[in-house]
C-alpha cells in the first residue's frame, strides 16, 4: 500500500482507510475461522485466544510490514487439531476455507460502506472503502490456491487428495521463489484478476438488491 501511496494511485485518506479495513480484516480472518473450528469440535483456537478481537493476539509482524509495503499480509495461523475434526479432514478443510469467506465478507461490508458514502455524495470515502473492498477480495482469491502457507493449501492437505498434496509439496520445495513464481504466472495469464472481477460482480450484484443504493 505504501509503494501504491508513493506512486500516487493512493491519497492519504485511501492510505488510511484501507490500512485500518484491512487490519480489521486479518483480525476477522482469525476469528472467524476460530469461531468455525469452535463449531466443528475444536476449541483449541478458542481456548488459545482468537476468538476475541485483541490485535496483538492476531497480527503477524512480517505479515503486517508486507500488507503495508505490498498491499498483501497475513496473521498468525490459528493452532488446530486435526484429530477433532471428523469426515475426513472435510470440517478442518471448511475451517481453513473460511478464511477466504471472512475476507469476502469485510469487502461485502465495505463496497456498502462506499456505496453508502457515494449515495450521499462523498465520492473521496468512496473511492477509498472501493480500493479496501478491492485489497481484501484480493486476499480472498490468494487464499484460494493451494500454496503452503495460504489456507487453501491447509484445506487442500486435510480434504486429503493425495495429487493436490504432491503439487503443494512440489511448490513448497522451491520456498518463496515457488510462492513468486506461481503467482507471477497466475496474475500473466490473468487467472487472479478474473477471480476477483467474479467475486466483485457478486458483491455488487448483492449490494445493488439494496434499495436507494
Amino acid at each position: 500500500m505504501i509503494i501504491r501511496y508513493i506512486q500516487g494511485s493512493y491519497n492519504t485518506t485511501d492510505l488510511i482507510i484501507v490500512s485500518l479495513v484491512m487490519i480489521l480484516a486479518l483480525v476477522f480472518h482469525n476469528v472467524f475461522q476460530a469461531y468455525l473450528a469452535s463449531r466443528y469440535g475444536d476449541a483449541n483456537p478458542r481456548f488459545a485466544g482468537y476468538m476475541s478481537f485483541d490485535i496483538q493476539r492476531h497480527l503477524e509482524p512480517t505479515g503486517v510490514l508486507f500488507l503495508f509495503l505490498l498491499g498483501f499480509g497475513w496473521p498468525q495461523p490459528i493452532p488446530t487439531n486435526s484429530r477433532n475434526y471428523r469426515g475426513r479432514g472435510q470440517q478442518e478443510a471448511m475451517v481453513w476455507y473460511g478464511g477466504p469467506l471472512a475476507y469476502l465478507i469485510v469487502a461485502l461490508v465495505a463496497t456498502l460502506v462506499a456505496a453508502i458514502f457515494a449515495a450521499t455524495e462523498s465520492p473521496i470515502l468512496a473511492r477509498s472503502f472501493i480500493y479496501a473492498s478491492g485489497t481484501a477480495i484480493l486476499h480472498a482469491v490468494i487464499n484460494l490456491f493451494p500454496v503452503f502457507p495460504l489456507d487453501g493449501a491447509k484445506a487442500a492437505l486435510a480434504w486429503g487428495n493425495p495429487s493436490v498434496r504432491r503439487f503443494i509439496q512440489q511448490i513448497t520445495a522451491f520456498g518463496p521463489f515457488g510462492f513468486i513464481i506461481f503467482f507471477f504466472i497466475l496474475s500473466s495469464l490473468g487467472v487472479t484478476g478474473a477471480l476477483q472481477g467474479f467475486f466483485q460482480g457478486i458483491i455488487l450484484s448483492i449490494i445493488g438488491l439494496i434499495p436507494g443504493l
